[in-house]
């Protein structure tokens, strides 16, 4: 079974939930001797720990389209999608509404289409008129002219199915790993940070993320006895990541750029309470990851975050400074164990989210053959 993804910028070492995503889905269904899977990747985000083209059993298709905002995802797809036309997968699996304006392409050869929606792209606040137009159309295209929809919220799913009356399709979450709590401290040490004394945030630095309203927050709220680390960096600089990496520095916030192994497993580790203050998700992974090291947590109170089912008094109201401050003072105060490992294990186990994706591609050839 050979089976093409479009629409990552890569992995591993790349930044962003879509990444991490596939990273944890294909290196689980690659294990299947059965099947062959190539990721189209972005080069802009390769270097030297991260540009092999083999990575546990999967083949790489690197191009190279400039880093751009408004143009890298159109670019890097159609490129990506013609070159999948010429190599014979058994399936192509395109993951969210901008890569899969492509998807009629493909099907002109009469190639399977799989395709899952992240999140609503179009309300995104990044976007102007004629991108949102364009997302918007394609969100079309792609629920229209995939074999299967996988939706990784029942939030997304009920919302689509009517507004499209879809009928092959599914939901299907994000996962979680479960990991061992670091023992070692020398980086959180080298940020000038003391054990459960901090409090963090991660992601790209986006309007939507949230964090300017979260740094305000914060400084009303007093406690420079606890340090904010944002962890994250932009893509590429926009006029919002320098307001907001100024207004980190103004407000004494530790940014530690982009980080991954041992140094975002320590950050993890330590960390006093945990806070995403996103306007709008699909089913946020860092959400996740902070649970599985059993840190308290804080969650704006928008549907994405509240389908992860944690208790009412861990959700703020979105965009509300003075909530999020209050929230934010009660957390620290209280100190509150938490124990979220057995609930991830049953809700977001990436091992059963993957059998099941391999399930429907089998589904599907099986369907084709009859």
């Amino acid at each position: 079974m050979k089976i093409g993804i479009i629409g990552t910028r890569g992995f591993p070492e790349v930044q962003g939930g879509l990444e991490t995503h596939c990273m944890e889905l294909y290196t689980r269904i690659a294990k299947n001797n059965e099947v062959l899977i190539t990721v189209y990747r972005r080069k802009p985000y390769l270097n030297s720990k991260n540009r092999d083209v083999r990575y546990r059993n999967i083949r790489f298709i690197d191009l190279n389209v400039p880093r751009s905002k408004n143009l890298e995802t159109f670019l890097h797809s159609f490129l990506a999608a013609v070159h999948a036309m010429f190599q014979g997968y058994d399936i192509i699996h395109f993951h969210n509404t901008g890569p899969g304006f492509f998807i009629p392409l493909l099907k002109l050869i009469g190639s399977k289409i799989v395709f899952t929606y992240h999140n609503i792209s179009y309300t995104q606040k990044k976007w102007g008129g004629f991108a949102r137009s364009f997302l918007t159309l394609s969100e079309k295209i792609c629920l229209k002219n995939s074999d299967f929809v996988i939706f990784i919220s029942e939030i997304l799913k009920s919302e689509m199915v009517l507004k499209y009356r879809l009928q092959n399709c599914m939901a299907l979450p994000n996962g979680v790993n479960i990991p061992e709590r670091s023992v070692d401290s020398d980086y959180i040490e080298s940020l000038g940070l003391e054990k459960y004394r901090y409090i963090i945030t991660v992601g790209r630095f986006l309007e939507e993320k949230g964090f300017d309203y979260l740094i305000r927050a914060y400084d009303r709220a007093g406690i420079k006895d606890y340090k904010l680390v944002l962890v994250g960096d932009t893509d590429y600089p926009t006029a919002y990541s320098d307001k907001l990496k100024s207004l980190a520095r103004e407000n004494g916030v530790v940014l530690t750029g982009f980080i991954k192994g041992e140094n975002l497993k320590q950050i993890y580790s330590f960390a006093r309470l945990f806070i995403i203050s996103s306007f709008s998700e699909g089913l946020p992974i860092v959400l996740l990851e902070a649970m599985s090291f059993n840190i308290d947590v804080l969650a704006s109170n928008i549907p994405a975050n509240k389908q992860i089912g944690i208790e009412k008094n861990d959700y703020f109201a979105v965009g509300d400074e003075d909530d999020l401050k209050g929230k934010m003072l009660l957390k620290i105060s209280e100190n509150r164990q938490r124990n979220f490992v057995d609930f991830l294990k049953l809700k977001f186990n990436w091992d059963l989210i993957a059998k099941e994706t391999y399930s429907i591609y089998k589904n599907l050839l099986v369907k084709d053959e009859t």
